[in-house]
């Protein structure tokens, strides 16, 4: 897969736009991403009990995170809940685990047909040793992930037609061709037929969910 350079420069100017950082920060950058990396199939690249080692910029795709649970009619069966999805254009990075160095409770997958670059934990303690201000972008990288979350969940209160608008619009219309239909209504909190229900009246149909 030819990866166009433009994406490394997208990646400089979203982390520029929290901060201006010293000239050396483009090089040093560029320098510590991870070559790109395409998934054929669901990848689940962080389990419960690990400790998050990366954070990811998208070049194409999503990330999922989920925890599994025992459905109360079926207490055999596992089902999977999903709690997040990540945000074209924006670094995606499980923060405590990342920063803190303490283990997640969740899985996070990496969804089929997606591309990322990654800056990996050692990476990103170098880098801070070379220009102090990463910690400091890192934080208000953080900051604003915890500001979308707020926002992601106000529009999953909001199940009607004009609540998946919104959800298309702030996820990307391509979410529904790398996030399957029973997890993104696993996410808004609904069933699938509910979700296909909505969808209906708002016009949008369920083609262009993946299978």
């Amino acid at each position: 897969m030819h990866i166009h350079p433009g994406y490394y420069n997208d990646l400089l100017a979203y982390l520029l736009a929290f901060m201006p950082m010293p000239l050396v920060f483009k090089p040093l950058l560029f320098m510590h991403l991870t070559k790109p990396v395409s998934y054929e199939v669901d990848t689940i690249v962080l389990r419960p009990g690990e400790i998050a080692d990366m954070a990811y910029w998208s070049i194409e795709g999503y990330i999922r995170t989920f925890r599994e649970y025992k459905p109360e009619e079926d207490r055999e069966k596992l089902e999977q809940k999903t709690i997040d999805i990540s945000l074209p254009g924006k670094v995606w990075l499980p923060a405590k685990s990342f920063m803190n160095r303490t283990p997640v409770d969740y899985y996070l997958e990496v969804e089929k047909g997606s591309t990322f670059v990654g800056i990996g934990h050692s990476s990103f303690i170098a880098m801070g040793q070379a220009i102090p201000e990463v910690r400091m972008l890192a934080n208000m990288v953080i900051a604003a992930a915890e500001a979308d979350w707020h926002i992601k969940m106000d529009i999953c209160r909001v199940f009607n037609k004009d609540g998946y608008l919104a959800f298309r619009q702030y996820f990307g219309g391509q979410v529904e061709q790398f996030i399957s239909q029973k997890h993104i209504a696993s996410f808004m909190g609904t069933t699938p037929e509910n979700l296909s229900r909505i969808r209906r009246e708002g016009g949008f149909g369920d083609k262009n969910f993946r299978g």
